[in-house]
């Protein structure tokens, strides 16, 4: 691909998927929201607001080989404050930006990021693409919406990849997530004894991944994945908080107080979810590279530094 369109570009995700497409010699056009500041290298960037339909007329698909799509809103447990902000804004965008393609007539590769969390808790681990689906948040709804969104313009003639990454985390991850919340307390635990760590439910286990390994397969789907396919993106390990809290605690030397917090506990929490990446293996080569530690003590790092 030699040119990539990324939206989002200057979220978490993003900044690390400019470094990773760049590195493979791929010019990259960012697009990102209002207040933000941009990564380095991109060849060209537009700040504009995607949910509005006149914003989005104003991208220039000319010469664009593919698009990542990843912005939009990310937390899900937001999601349940505010149900109908995440449906429009999440399903909004992605139509936007077709229709903006299809105006100029246009027809970039694209890769939909989708989630994990959309399937079944209940279904027979681990979760593979043909696992069966039921959100239970309006995050994962917003998601499998983008999801159908994408199937309809493959009937108009678009590829369309779409990836459902599990949980991702690494150094730079903003808070409303597990692992940049109890490493933020962790470090302000470790130098102050007598502060506590406040936490939700630990016990629940999930499937994490790096994130630099999560863009590798990103720039592998775009170049390798078959177009109509839906490819997991996961580690195949799961992990409860109890690990990740006490690898951070050690990250940080530290051996903190703990309290729960009600606030901190979500309306659904499932016991269990862990992905399988046969599909994106088999089609791809794709592993996971980067041991779950060490990105752990990464994420210490970048809290100190």
């Amino acid at each position: 691909m030699q040119t990539v369109l990324v939206t989002g570009v200057n979220g978490f995700v993003g900044n690390h998927l400019v470094k990773e497409l760049i590195s493979h010699g791929t010019r990259v056009i960012g697009l990102g929201g209002q207040g933000h500041g941009k990564p380095d290298g991109l060849a060209h960037y537009l700040e504009l607001d995607l949910t509005e339909p006149s914003e989005a007329k104003k991208i220039n698909f000319s010469g664009v080989d593919a698009v990542i799509h990843l912005a939009g809103l990310a937390a899900v447990g937001p999601s349940f404050d505010d149900p109908m902000l995440y449906i429009n804004t999440n399903i909004g965008i992605e139509v936007n930006l077709f229709e903006t393609a299809l105006a100029q007539n246009a027809k970039p590769r694209f890769l939909i990021i989708s989630s994990g969390a959309l399937y079944d808790p209940k279904a027979p681990q681990p979760l593979t693409e043909e696992s069966s689906v039921i959100p239970n948040s309006p995050y994962a709804i917003s998601k499998l919406g983008q999801e159908q969104m994408a199937y309809y313009y493959s009937g108009r003639s678009f590829e369309c990849i779409t990836a459902r990454p599990f949980n991702h985390f690494g150094p730079g991850q903003g808070p409303g997530f597990i692992v940049p919340d109890l490493a933020q307390q962790v470090v302000a635990a470790a130098s102050d004894k007598k502060q506590s760590v406040l936490v939700g439910n630990l016990d629940a286990k999930r499937d994490y991944t790096d994130v630099r390994d999560i863009v590798r397969a990103y720039r592998l789907l775009l170049e390798k994945g078959k177009s109509g396919k839906i490819y997991n993106i996961c580690s195949g390990t799961a992990r409860s908080g109890h690990e990740i809290l006490d690898e951070l605690a050690k990250a940080a030397n530290c051996e903190p107080i703990i309290e729960q917090d009600p606030a901190k506990m979500r309306p659904s929490d499932a016991p269990i979810l862990v992905g399988s990446h046969e599909k994106l293996t088999a089609d791809t080569s794709w592993q996971p590279k980067i041991p779950f530690k060490t990105t752990l003590a990464d994420v210490i790092a970048s809290f100190k530094a």
